[in-house]
C-alpha cells in the first residue's frame, strides 16, 4: 500500500483531526471504503460502529503531506 495517502484520504484526515469523530456518513464523496483502507493502515479508529478518530500514526502522515506537498490549508 502506498504511503501517500489520496486526495480522499487526505480530505478525511484533514478534517477529522485528533478530536472530531467522523463517519463516512459525514462526507459526501468519502466512502465506506476509503475508511476501511484508512483503517487497515491504521491511521484511524474506531470509536464507535460507523464513527472514526485519527491516530498518532494518521496525523503524523497527514501533517507530512500537508506540508510536503504544498496543500497548506488553512
Amino acid at each position: 500500500m502506498p504511503l501517500r495517502p489520496s486526495n480522499r484520504e487526505m480530505k478525511a484526515l484533514y478534517h477529522m483531526g485528533e478530536s472530531n469523530v467522523m463517519g463516512p456518513d459525514d462526507f459526501k464523496d468519502v466512502g465506506e471504503k476509503t475508511f476501511a483502507v484508512m483503517l487497515k493502515k491504521e491511521w484511524i479508529e474506531e470509536v464507535e460502529p460507523g464513527k472514526f478518530r485519527t491516530t498518532e500514526k494518521g496525523r503524523i502522515i497527514h501533517d507530512e503531506e500537508v506540508y510536503f506537498s504544498g496543500r497548506w490549508k488553512r
